[in-house]
């Protein structure tokens, strides 16, 4: 069975613009998780909101959201207040003061030697600048705009959110996504824009991937935490020629392909087989009874059938009773009009 999608909206550069479709690219449905139990009856537990001020326990209707700003302080916020401020920042400007992460402050590869370190500088000198444009309005919650194309080695993948598998909804499409696919593949470059999951507005990165697209959701610049305050303090060493060739020599030696067997979550494989065994060894439930109310739904037709021949046959009787009695009394005028 296909797996759904997350969600169905169109994919837009400049004037062209085809139905789109994102799928999770992460399969949540295979994470290992638990449940709180009661370790003596292996009953679920069951959690209660409490005020903390008054110890009364607090219907989810009367749950909202509030501000901290002082011990047992909060701002509450209601819902129509973040709905407008959802709106306005979609038509909000970007500050650039805001912005914590320069591309000073990123970490900087060591230079190389001879000719990479040709190449090494020359691709510093192609790097172009990120001018603060002005974000684009967007119109359609449903539609992703692509804004800007940047070159795909420019993006920190600490940056990286969650991913999303981006395809064709049909085949009508299939032309302008196939178009807007290659035409970055071309370039080496990747789309930027914003899309809306959940009622929040979120930035993400477009990318081809074989015959489909990848989406990126990233995660916002004051998120991330200045590499500055770990790496300022590191000293910058002059290592010895020799030394730095036998670490590379090693380096050579253990290289090889990708391979994602390596990414196996192996704690993961043991608590499944932990699991299994268990699950086995428990005493088997025996089946359980039918319940007494359990509808019949042919006993109930037959009853019914039952009722309803009862009724008609009563009505039928009633009915012969009113003839006779209507005749008898016809019969008895009759009879008096002789006399």
């Amino acid at each position: 069975m296909a797996p759904r999608p997350h969600w169905k909206g169109y994919l837009k550069l400049s004037l062209v613009s085809c139905p789109v479709a994102l799928y999770p690219a992460i399969n949540a449905s295979e994470r290992l998780s638990f449940r709180q139990v009661n370790k003596t009856t292996g009953n679920r537990l069951r959690h209660q909101l409490v005020d903390t001020v008054t110890g009364e326990a607090v219907q989810s209707h009367d749950k909202g959201r509030g501000y901290e700003i002082g011990e047992d302080q909060f701002v509450v916020i209601k819902d129509e207040e973040l709905e407008t401020a959802r709106q306005e920042a979609r038509t909000r400007p970007y500050t650039a003061d805001t912005r914590q992460f320069e591309a000073q402050d990123l970490p900087q590869a060591p230079p190389a030697r001879g000719r990479a370190n040709r190449e090494h500088k020359a691709g510093i000198e192609k790097q172009l600048p990120a001018p603060m444009l002005p974000p684009v309005r967007i119109e359609n919650p449903r539609t992703i705009e692509i804004e800007r194309f940047v070159p795909s080695t420019q993006l920190d993948a600490a940056y990286f959110n969650t991913p999303y598998f981006i395809t064709p909804r049909d085949e009508l499409g299939q032309e302008a996504f196939a178009l807007i696919r290659d035409a970055m593949a071309i370039k080496g470059v990747v789309g930027m824009g914003r899309v809306v999951l959940a009622n929040r507005e979120r930035p993400i990165l477009v990318e081809p991937m074989g015959k489909g697209l990848r989406g990126i959701t990233l995660r916002y610049a004051h998120e991330l935490r200045s590499v500055a305050d770990y790496f300022s303090d590191i000293p910058e060493l002059g290592l010895p020629d020799q030394m730095v060739e036998l670490a590379e020599h090693i380096v050579d030696a253990m290289m090889s392909n990708f391979d994602p067997a390596y990414l196996e979550d192996r704690y993961r494989t043991v608590m499944l087989a932990m699991l299994r065994d268990k699950h086995v060894e428990l005493p088997k439930r025996p089946d359980a009874p039918m319940p007494a109310n359990v509808i019949d739904l042919m006993d109930i037709l037959k009853r019914s059938l039952s009722a309803q021949r009862q009724s008609s046959g009563r009505k039928l009787r009633r009915q012969r009773a009113a003839a006779v009695s209507k005749r008898a009394s016809f019969k008895r005028s009759r009879s008096r009009g002789h006399r």
